[in-house]
């Protein structure tokens, strides 16, 4: 027999009702229900309802599925991813920590995205990113049997489309540290991503070219060489004091690249090196799609051309 659709109180997990200024949940003992009291504070009846319904699951509220996510998955993936997720879980332990994993529903996800959205859309898409990953090892974990942010749809958001010229890379080029002026010079020729361009080193030198593995997407790329690119290499290598072609951490990086583009009348960001790479390489007749590793055109034409 199909459960009754509940009228009122949707907030509710479940189950669980409140009568009068307590909340009960049906539990049935032999078959038979029973009432069992949660008490009249709903954030402990929720905690004690996700108890009774998993009790042997790990991990209970959502905050204790971001601590969990932070311990096994986070440290995983890239340092800088590991930097942003680290700083979104907060915010997303704050806003729904004290919902119990097993009453999480999309109108909870869509209602925190809508808020976060109204002021910050890209970073709320991000945030829902991160929440439907949570939710897949929630189900992988066995707290809950479905992902409740499958159906929720992201903001729109506006691609980048800064466009720079020749003058202006020379320009930041020009003013950079020895380390950032190398980097933005085989930034532009290789198109990879800054965190990729910092993780380049001495062996990652082959005969026909740069051979690395991205870490975005763990795929490997050749680039091949050409005269500017076994230049920038060199002198990147010249200036290093080991097998790095730029020995600094991401946050020195940053420092000097925010310096160099203190010099700009409009600074840039690492990755439009890589949207002018993509361009340029069209001109020259290349197909910018398989230069960068995309899975298919429309995701080129969408970010970077």
């Amino acid at each position: 027999m199909t459960p009754r659709r509940r009228r009122y109180d949707l907030h509710l997990p479940p189950g669980v009702y409140r009568h009068g200024r307590k909340y009960r949940m049906r539990v049935y003992v032999n078959g038979v229900p029973r009432w069992r009291d949660l008490g009249p504070d709903l954030d402990a009846a929720r905690r004690l309802w996700a108890e009774i319904v998993g009790a042997d699951s790990p991990a209970h509220t959502v905050a204790e599925l971001c601590d969990r996510y932070a311990r096994e998955v986070l440290p995983r993936k890239a340092r800088r991813t590991q930097q942003g997720q680290a700083q979104q879980l907060r915010v997303i332990a704050r806003a729904l920590g004290h919902i119990p994993v097993l009453a999480v529903e999309p109108r909870h996800i869509a209602r925190y995205h809508d808020a976060r959205g109204a002021t910050a859309p890209v970073q709320a898409n991000r945030e829902l990113a991160l929440l439907g990953h949570l939710m897949k090892c929630a189900v992988r974990w066995g707290l809950r049997n479905d992902n409740p942010c499958r159906e929720i749809e992201r903001h729109p958001e506006r691609p980048r489309t800064r466009e720079l010229t020749d003058r202006e890379v020379w320009l930041a080029m020009r003013h950079a540290t020895p380390a950032v002026r190398y980097a933005i010079w085989i930034g532009y020729l290789t198109g990879l991503r800054r965190g990729d361009v910092l993780a380049l080193n001495r062996f990652h030198k082959g005969a026909a070219g740069l051979s690395i593995a991205e870490g975005k997407t763990g795929k490997r790329v050749v680039i091949g060489w050409s005269p500017s690119l076994r230049k920038a290499v060199r002198r990147a290598l010249a200036v290093s004091h080991d097998a790095r072609l730029f020995p600094l951490s991401p946050e020195t990086f940053g420092r000097q690249w925010r310096q160099a583009m203190r010099h700009l009348p409009e600074p840039f960001l690492f990755r439009d090196l890589r949207a002018k790479h993509a361009a340029d390489f069209e001109l020259a007749g290349g197909d910018a799609t398989a230069q960068l590793g995309h899975s298919s055109r429309a995701v080129t034409v969408r970010h970077y051309l």
